[in-house]
């Protein structure tokens, strides 16, 4: 079983792969940006921290 996926793994293209991941990074960019105001994400930062009970 073990060898089995091994060699599914080694017959893998990880050019392909890892060009996938960025054409998908690239198109996940650019619907942000094409999104309205209200519908984008942020992509640097975090969460806005809300004051608590003084």
């Amino acid at each position: 079983m073990i060898t089995v996926f091994i060699d599914h793994v080694k017959r893998l293209n990880f050019k392909f792969l890892i060009g996938l991941g960025a054409f998908c990074v690239l198109v996940a960019a650019v619907n942000n940006i094409r999104a309205p105001k209200e519908k984008s994400v942020e992509w640097i930062g975090g969460q806005e921290i809300l004051k608590g009970p003084e």
